[in-house]
C-alpha cells in the first residue's frame, strides 16, 4: 500500500511562491523604504525650498490677477446696469411728463408760484406817513 500522507516542501527563500515577493525584494523595498524616510526627516534641499518658494509666488500672483480681473469685471456690470437703470428712469420721467396735459402742467406752476409766496421772506417795509404829517 502507498502512504497516503505528503510532505509538504517548502520553497527556498528566494524563490517566489505563487506571485509573492522574494524576500531579497522585501529587504530591497525595505532598504528604500527607510533612505526616504530618511531623506524626508531631513527636510527640503535648499533647491527644493527655493522652487516651492518661486511656485508659491507664481500663485499668489495669478491670484492677486484674478481679484483685481473679477473686480474690474463687477464694476463693468455694475456700471452697465446702472447706465441702462439710469436711461430707464430718464425715459420714463419724460413719458410721466409727455402724459401731463397742458391743464395739469398749468396747475402744477400755479401751486410752484403759491408755494413761493407762501415761504418767501416778507418783503421790506415802506414807512407809510400818518395824517399828520401829511401836507
Amino acid at each position: 500500500m502507498s502512504d497516503k500522507t505528503r510532505t509538504v516542501e517548502e520553497p527556498a527563500p528566494d524563490v517566489p511562491s505563487s506571485g509573492e515577493p522574494t524576500q531579497a525584494e522585501i529587504e530591497a523595498w525595505a532598504a528604500e523604504e527607510r533612505a526616504r524616510r530618511e531623506e524626508w526627516l531631513k527636510g527640503p534641499t535648499a533647491e527644493e525650498r527655493a522652487a516651492y518658494a518661486k511656485r508659491l509666488r507664481h500663485r499668489r500672483l495669478a491670484d492677486t490677477f484674478d481679484e483685481g480681473e473679477q473686480m474690474i469685471d463687477e464694476w463693468g456690470r455694475r456700471g452697465l446696469r446702472l447706465g441702462r437703470e439710469g436711461q430707464l428712469a430718464a425715459e420714463g420721467a419724460v413719458a410721466l411728463f409727455y402724459k401731463f396735459s397742458r391743464r395739469t402742467f398749468a396747475e402744477l406752476v400755479k401751486a410752484g408760484r403759491e408755494w413761493e409766496e407762501d415761504t418767501a421772506l416778507p418783503s421790506r417795509r415802506r414807512r407809510v406817513p400818518l395824517e399828520d404829517e401829511v401836507d
